[in-house]
């Protein structure tokens, strides 16, 4: 919804400048819901949340699991970049908590932790070997090639960079209006994998 692909402790207040299509259905149906609720006086709770993690989980973690899993997942460079993610568990247990204050709030575990970090945690639960890195600079060269052949690459320099830029968001104003104490998903992960 932001409309950025790194960053650090962005918090609600960053201007919505998401352009994909999914992003600008969020952003107009949030406008929507602000406007309808308004004019209803009814309370509205929006959470907008980052990489959400919990067993089995879909999109890049999924993935990332799976990769590393079949042997099949190269880290890159140090896998430095932090990502934010929230555990599943954690926001459907504070959602009846937080609609009682209402307002517009990101979720995360607060930990923001790194690509190495992750893939360490998934190879040691999953009992496999760290994954091997390449470096950054075979990396550009894949992620060009990916370029030359569009749609059917798996990676290319955008998707790279989005893999390598660190894109954390700020949880405080949670924390702050109904006590938002989740867990740290690289300590839960283990225990579902």
């Amino acid at each position: 919804m932001y409309g950025v692909d790194e960053g650090n402790m962005i918090n609600e207040l960053h201007p919505l400048n998401g352009d994909s299509p999914y992003a600008r259905s969020k952003i107009q149906a949030e406008h929507y819901l602000t406007e309808w609720c308004g004019q209803r006086d009814v309370q509205l709770l929006i959470l907008r949340l980052p990489l959400i993690a919990g067993p089995e989980p879909p999109g890049n973690l999924g993935a990332m699991i799976r990769g590393i899993s079949s042997g099949r997942y190269l880290s890159i460079g140090e896998a430095a970049a932090r990502k934010s993610v929230v555990w599943a568990g954690d926001v459907a247990a504070v959602i009846p908590v937080a609609m009682k204050e209402g307002g517009v709030y990101n979720l995360t575990d607060g930990y923001h932790p790194s690509f190495r970090e992750l893939e360490t945690c998934i190879a040691t639960a999953l009992k496999k070997k760290p994954p091997s890195a390449i470096p950054m600079g075979m990396a550009k060269v894949i992620a060009g090639v990916g370029n030359l052949l569009g749609k059917r690459a798996p990676v290319n320099s955008d998707k790279l960079r989005k893999i390598t830029s660190t894109l954390t968001f700020d949880d405080g104003k949670a924390r702050r209006a109904f006590n938002w104490q989740p867990s740290r998903v690289i300590d839960k992960l283990s225990s579902v994998l």
